[in-house]
């Protein structure tokens, strides 16, 4: 099965809050944020299956922190993010010494949720892209109102190991990913692409990794990026084969 493991970016809330209009671009703390909330980014396709029942499953010591409430969640098209309780509960072992699994119940039909994120409305908007596998010098092309960006996955190698998945806009570049001189069955994928953070700009969610066995899910959210950025990571989560 799948091995899972969540990495948070930054201490956030995954809330409505209000952003000051003299700084539309920072995302801000809520006061009445426990100290220990952590960004946490499920999505919520990742688990495991098998012929033993339709429902997916995951390892309890990797999930069970995504048990309650204060998640928003969106699924690909949706205009809006919609409040969201996660259950973790019990998967039936088959033999006593299998690893302790769980299955995660939903309140709402979502493929993606974030807890411990501040945005400051509900609304989104969905740039039409779901799913999208980045091909060697084939960029993918996303409008966003009247911006226009390019995801491109580049390199003078046509085994990938010099590869950069590249986000343009206008004269405007950052680097996404790298290969690093080594790859293994690599995977470059756009999950979803947005607005999601209220600010107008681009967000993302991919899955960009160098070996077929790690699939690291990752939020880029514009609000969160420097000045010489256009996105830096909210928040991920990884999956192991």
């Amino acid at each position: 099965m799948a091995h899972i493991r969540f990495v948070g970016a930054a201490v956030l809330l995954a809330s409505v809050a209000t952003i000051q209009a003299d700084e539309p671009r920072r995302v801000k703390i809520d006061a009445h944020s426990p100290p220990e909330c952590t960004p946490q980014f499920a999505p919520l396709e990742a688990g495991s299956s098998n012929s033993r029942s339709p429902l997916t499953f995951w390892r309890r010591d990797e999930v069970g922190a995504w048990d309650g409430d204060g998640w928003l969640g969106w699924t690909y098209g949706d205009d809006a993010l919609v409040p969201v309780s996660l259950v973790v509960r019990d998967w039936p072992k088959e033999r006593a010494d299998d690893e302790d699994e769980v299955t995660i119940e939903s309140s709402a039909d979502v493929t993606f949720a974030m807890r411990c994120i501040t945005v400051p409305t509900l609304h989104i908007r969905s740039a039409g892209v779901g799913n999208h596998s980045l091909r060697h010098r084939e960029p993918l092309r996303i409008a966003l109102g009247a911006r226009k960006y390019e995801l491109v996955l580049r390199g003078s190698r046509e085994d990938l190991t010099d590869a950069e998945v590249v986000l343009t806009e206008g004269h405007r570049t950052q680097v996404l990913y790298s290969t690093d001189g080594f790859v293994d069955e690599p995977v470059f994928l756009v999950k979803w692409a947005g607005d999601l953070d209220g600010d107008g700009l681009l967000d993302v969610v991919v899955v960009l990794t160098r070996k077929y066995s790690v699939h690291p899910y990752r939020l880029l959210l514009s609000s969160l990026a420097a000045p010489d950025e256009l996105v830096a990571e909210a928040a991920r989560f990884e999956v192991f084969d």
